[in-house]
């Protein structure tokens, strides 16, 4: 039964060649989506654990240092009671890479030098004097290239990889000092203060936000578009229940005499069941092989980064398998009703 259905297959490759590439495209589109996904997940995370800290202590009002605008005096660093404890600023900014050219927007993490969220760095070194900073690798500068913030002008020195926040806005690195002017043009307040180790009693007014509930905070405003991405996987695998289902229902409108001619002669359904449920088995296989190839072309087209999990070459196989079984339930039960007696009517 197996080498019937592969010679079927081969007898109509030309519809299965064609299904398995409109099911390759969607296939392909449902791993680009997956990808988008996770680095939406995992890009907070990996911003906050580069600035490397426990927690931070905020003022009560504030929702977080990345979705609110928080401010506190520099004195308050004193009054925190903590292992260690280190001024910081956060702010969104501008940056424009030559003079007369349109800025792109930058969130700016202002840091003691060598202290509390100083960034380890895949190029170069961090930012150890002013006029110098460390800037995300996603945003094509050079070592070297000197760059326009605020009113001032800094020296890239190195680069992080991995740091950006809210779907892709670089994250900017520089001394404390210098963000202070730029934010705020007084060295008297800063955003938070950085704490590691064991925090005592805070000051009145205060909150201690761990860095697991910075990266949730930070999480917060891209729900909504991650559901919206939700959603757009889900029509993808109906439309690409759609394609399986079709070509099966298809495929056992076509083969009914032949069921009824190996039903008379002794062919039990479960072996006719077995013959069209390994064909939309493979259909779906190889549909999401050749989609694994399309989305390494697919997703440099993208503008967030796309990062597609290890998990999702065999999550989606195997969903892949179960869906193209329920999609070809209806083809199905095409076999199940195949009378037989329709073997030995006549041609008309």
């Amino acid at each position: 039964m197996i080498l019937l259905t592969l010679r079927d297959l081969v007898f109509r490759r030309t519809r299965f060649i064609v299904v398995s590439l409109l099911g390759a495209v969607v296939f392909a589109l449902l791993f680009v989506m997956t990808g988008l996904v996770e680095q939406f997940n995992l890009e907070p995370v990996d911003s906050v654990d580069a600035i490397g800290v426990e927690a931070w202590v905020l003022p009560e009002s504030a929702k977080g240092p990345f979705t609110s605008a928080p401010t506190m005096p520099t004195s308050t660093v004193d009054a925190v009671d903590a292992a260690q404890a280190s001024p910081v600023v956060t702010s969104r900014s501008s940056l424009v890479e030559e003079p007369g050219t349109r800025g792109e927007e930058v969130i700016v993490i202002g840091h003691v030098i060598d202290g509390l969220g100083s960034p380890d760095v895949s190029d170069g070194r961090a930012a150890a004097a002013p006029g110098e900073l460390t800037a995300d690798e996603s945003m094509g500068l050079e070592l070297g290239q000197v760059v326009t913030l605020g009113d001032e002008s800094f020296t890239v020195v190195g680069f992080t990889k991995d740091t950006t926040l809210l779907a892709g806005i670089p994250l900017v690195f520089m001394p404390v000092e210098e963000a202070q002017q730029i934010v705020f043009r007084t060295t008297d307040v800063i955003s938070a203060v950085l704490v590691d180790g064991d925090v005592g009693e805070l000051p009145p007014g205060f909150k201690l936000m761990t860095s697991e509930e910075v990266a949730d905070d930070v999480l917060e405003p891209l729900e909504g578009a991650i559901a919206s991405v939700d959603l757009v996987r889900v029509l993808l695998w109906i439309v690409a229940a759609i394609i399986i289902g079709a070509v099966v229902y298809l495929s056992a409108l076509e083969r009914q005499r032949d069921f009824a001619v190996l039903k008379a002669i002794g062919a039990s359904d479960r072996s006719l069941l077995a013959s069209l449920a390994i064909q939309a088995v493979l259909v779906a296989l190889v549909a999401v092989g050749v989609a694994a190839v399309i989305q390494l072309f697919l997703a440099p087209a993208f503008p967030l980064r796309v990062r597609v999990p290890a998990r999702a070459f065999w999550q989606l196989p195997l969903l892949a398998v179960v869906m193209s079984l329920i999609a070809g339930a209806v083809g199905m039960r095409k076999v199940m009703r195949a009378d037989p007696s329709q073997a030995f009517a006549g041609a008309a």
